[in-house]
């Protein structure tokens, strides 16, 4: 894979810093808030606003460099490097953790969309909703499950 500023010049972008920063944070990290992405870099160009980070991940998402999702009950909108292989994550309903997994899904499963639901799959990806391991050892797994119960109620 050739650098960060190669891949911008053949999707005809601006070769950036902030462009070039946002793809450095996000190529090794889970999926990240804009707000996130800002504050990692934010240390190495204090010139740069929030608003430029939101524009330029739109900016990368619109040309396939990023991806984004709202994964969360939060609302907020994440992105992460598009690898160009599927990534598979697990979001952890009590402390929000996000972790990446490896889960498969059936080989046919484009297929059987198109066939039983007129459905046009793009690139799969999965996200499984539970609680994460140090949730359930301290009990915040139960809390979580109490609360909703009592808003449901």
């Amino acid at each position: 894979m050739g650098s960060f500023e190669e891949i911008l010049v053949k999707k005809h972008l601006k070769r950036t810093k902030a462009r070039v920063m946002i793809l450095k944070v996000l190529e090794k990290s889970l999926p990240l808030t804009a707000g996130e992405v800002y504050e990692a870099v934010h240390g190495k160009d204090m010139r740069l606003s929030l608003s430029t980070v939101y524009r330029n991940c739109e900016a990368l998402v619109e040309n396939g460099l990023l991806l984004r999702s709202t994964m969360l009950a939060d609302g907020l909108i994440r992105y992460e490097y598009a690898h160009g292989t599927p990534s598979h994550h697990a979001v952890c309903l009590s402390c929000h953790r996000i972790f990446p997994v490896d889960v498969g899904l059936q080989s046919d499963y484009a297929e059987v969309l198109d066939e039983e639901y007129g459905f046009e799959a793009a690139e799969p990806r999965v996200e499984i909703y539970g609680y994460c391991r140090d949730c359930r050892a301290t009990g915040k797994d139960r809390a979580f499950k109490e609360k909703l119960r009592s808003a449901n109620a």
